[in-house]
């Protein structure tokens, strides 16, 4: 698994977490009212096993491999502040696997999290969709609008067409 981010920009002071395991983000210049998260030569402000996560060529880069595999989901954090209302934005590109972005998240134990993950993968099944880790599981597919109730049941219904989403994300 290959990470990297090169510049993922966050309006106002933030607070986000990002769990990366084959995910290649592209440089994504600061625009107004927007704050860098990553400062491009190093992991300040980051909070991740190390075993996994470094900066390579100004990038922030996840790996593992046969002879250091994660063994379970592995999450790198940005501790840098708390957000109220905030709009992430990155660029990426996938290379070879299921990943994504935790946003409005809790940590549940060291450099693992809870919460909402906008899902990000190589193949056609979960880019795009949004998963709540460690919680319901999958709450919208590519094309679904989701509304949790008072009674905490999800009521899902179609709102676009998958293929066609999935083809302005490749």
């Amino acid at each position: 698994m290959t990470p990297i981010i090169q510049r993922t920009t966050l309006r106002r002071a933030g607070w986000a977490l990002i769990f990366l395991s084959s995910l290649i983000p592209i440089s994504w210049a600061a625009e107004e009212g927007f704050k860098p998260i990553f400062n491009g030569n190093d992991l300040s402000g980051w909070d991740g096993d190390p075993r996994y996560w470094t900066v390579k060529d100004g990038a922030i880069t996840g790996q593992t491999t046969d002879e250091n595999p994660a063994t379970h989901n592995t999450f790198l954090i940005w501790r840098q502040g708390e957000v109220d209302d905030f709009e992430l934005r990155l660029s990426f590109r996938v290379v070879n696997g299921n990943s994504g972005i935790q946003y409005r998240s809790h940590e549940v134990e060291k450099w693992v999290v809870g919460g909402y993950q906008a899902d990000i993968e190589s193949g056609v099944q979960f880019m795009g969709c949004c998963y709540d880790e460690h919680g319901r599981g999958m709450l919208a597919e590519r094309g679904q609008k989701t509304v949790i109730g008072a009674d905490g049941q999800k009521q899902s219904e179609t709102v676009g067409d998958k293929a066609r989403l999935l083809s302005s994300i490749h």
